[in-house]
């Protein structure tokens, strides 16, 4: 099986029910409660084909992304607990921040480890207890993380979807070599896991810039739907295969006192690290201030 987002080489960096399907119409939750995060998706992505740093080979890989930044250094395994459709429990064998590693892409710990099985004990929900810290994205104080959030493991078979969107500041693009190369405005969208170009597994090109759009609501509540001219954060790690879950689009011009309301792009386009493909997304932006 091809490796992508879990499969971080070691030479490199090296009741509960299933959910199988994601709905074509997804939104985060609304950013208003600052006080907590809420995990927006824990997405299997890998089965037996995923590596740790320290060796250890032949592991599944679930990123898990929230809705704040994480705390690199308070990212520990012992952490994340997976409890598999059999009742058991599980800790990954390693926790990585990483494919995506820039200081503007904290949201998303890929978690990598022996989940379970496709045809056995599958892997349904995780848990985070308490020790990891985080910060509302645009705010610089880190906090601690409540133990007990939860959220259901989107299963093997289910393709790639839209967790998060929200607008880049000229800030968080300090430093940042992948960063949208023209346009005004840089829309980040974050993805379930990461993705390639369906169905051929290389770097997106033309067909996903062309389907792309970012809706926007003027104060008269009119939409107005929004091409980016490019899509940038590719290339960022030495092949394809390593591509993780965040795309940039590049607006050359947004409307004036107008909100993000969501993202668009059309389906089978992009494919998650198993080689299954995206439906159709409408993802509806509930942040505020975006």
């Amino acid at each position: 099986m091809r490796k992508t987002f879990g499969s971080i080489l070691a030479t490199t960096l090296v009741g509960v029910g299933l959910v199988t399907a994601v709905p074509q119409a997804m939104s985060a939750p609304t950013a208003g409660a600052l006080s907590q995060p809420t995990i927006l998706s824990a997405a299997w992505g890998l089965n037996n084909t995923a590596s740790c740093p320290s060796g250890e080979a032949g592991l599944d890989n679930i990123p898990v992304t929230l809705d704040w930044f994480i705390q690199v250094a308070s990212v520990n395994s012992d952490i994340f607990t997976f409890t598999r459709s059999d009742g058991t429990k599980v800790h990954p064998t390693c926790s990585l921040m990483f494919p995506p590693n820039e200081s503007n892409e904290r949201q998303t710990v890929n978690l990598i480890g022996d989940f379970g099985d496709p045809a056995g004990a599958r892997p349904v929900r995780i848990t985070i207890r308490a020790g990891l810290r985080g910060k509302p994205i645009g705010t610089r104080v880190w906090r601690s993380i409540d133990a007990g959030l939860t959220h259901t493991v989107t299963q093997l078979e289910a393709g790639p979807f839209i967790t998060d969107a929200w607008k880049l500041t000229p800030q968080q693009l300090v430093g940042d070599a992948n960063q949208c190369p023209t346009g005004t405005t840089s829309i980040r969208v974050v993805w379930s896991n990461g993705m390639a170009a369906y169905p051929t597994g290389a770097e997106v090109g033309p067909a996903v810039t062309n389907s792309y759009r970012a809706i926007f609501a003027k104060r008269s509540g009119k939409l107005i739907a929004v091409a980016p001219v490019a899509v940038a954060d590719l290339n960022d790690h030495s092949s394809p295969v390593m591509a993780d879950n965040m795309h940039d689009l590049c607006l050359a011009t947004v409307p004036t006192h107008a909100r993000l309301t969501a993202i668009r792009v059309g389906p089978e386009l992009l494919q998650d690290p198993n080689g299954d493909p995206n439906l159709t997304q409408r993802f509806i932006v509930r942040r505020l201030g975006t």
